[in-house]
């Protein structure tokens, strides 16, 4: 088994230094799978501003969805009273699952879990993982790679066996593909004129209002809403937006607390965390 997948989604929380993140229900009755998926990725990071993001995870229930339903990975080969056996182990459940190590992550940031620092999870159940911290390391991209270990038991030749992935092959699972962009504390980061992006808001954090910059490849509107902790749209504008980049003034009557800014230009839809400061 090569790809173990995490099911990310974004969640918010008040407090950094004691962020505890609550898991979504909603993905109880979902089979493994990750939101966003690498291609959405996660949100980028401002030098000096404070980060969080919360991933939410939905455990596999067994080995062959873990394994994402490749068979030739939940063979295993033993050797039981002497004799070489191969025997199909898919159905096996997953019985927890440990996030062992995150590498590649910026200085500063750092990650917890609602389990405790071990983030264990059981299988076939949902929790969550906080992202968050401070960084001043260079702009750039970071790749991370997610290392996990998956803990299993059933029966070999009726044998019972209880073992974990580390164990078995002498390796961790590894998930690769995602990745921190680290974006300047001042002026525009990078970016393509053809492409919708949406940038970092400034002030952030603000108490009374922020600027809200975005490229647009072509004039259009564009729907501007403001998501809260649980999901909940709290603002929704729609802006007549120009070829290139658009400004934006969001006049801030919400409550402090950590928030979502959304655009959507009917065929993309781009958000970015924004921290409203008590006023």
């Amino acid at each position: 088994m090569k790809k173990l997948v995490l099911i990310l989604t974004l969640t918010f929380s008040y407090v950094f230094s004691f962020a505890q993140c609550t898991p979504n229900s909603l993905y109880q009755d979902s089979t493994s799978g990750t939101w966003p998926d690498t291609i959405q990725n996660l949100p980028h990071v401002t030098q000096g501003a404070a980060y969080y993001t919360v991933i939410d995870i939905k455990t596999p229930a067994t080995l062959i969805e873990a394994a994402n339903g490749d068979s030739s990975q939940t063979q295993i080969d033993t050797v039981i009273f002497g004799f070489p056996v191969s025997e199909y182990i898919g159905h096996w459940p997953v019985d927890s699952m440990i996030l062992v190590q995150v590498n590649g992550l910026p200085a500063g940031i750092s990650m917890d879990c609602n389990t405790g620092p071990s983030c264990s999870f059981p299988g076939d159940a949902v929790g969550c993982a906080n992202v968050l911290g401070t960084t001043n390391d260079p702009i750039g991209i970071y790749p991370i790679e997610i290392l996990i270990n998956v803990f299993t038991h059933g029966t070999l030749s009726g044998i019972p066996v209880n073992t974990d992935i580390y164990s078995a092959t002498g390796s961790y699972e590894s998930i690769d593909g995602y990745k921190i962009v680290i974006d300047p504390a001042t002026g525009i980061q990078t970016f393509h004129q053809e492409d919708f992006t949406l940038f970092q808001n400034f002030p952030n954090p603000f108490a009374e209002k922020t600027n809200i910059l975005f490229n647009s490849p072509k004039s259009t509107n564009v729907e501007f809403s403001v998501i809260d902790m649980f999901g909940r749209i709290v603002f929704s504008e729609e802006i007549a937006a120009n070829r290139g980049v658009n400004t934006y003034e969001f006049n801030n009557n919400l409550s402090a607390g950590i928030y979502m800014s959304v655009i959507n230009n009917g065929e993309e839809r781009i958000s970015k965390p924004m921290v409203v400061a008590e006023k």
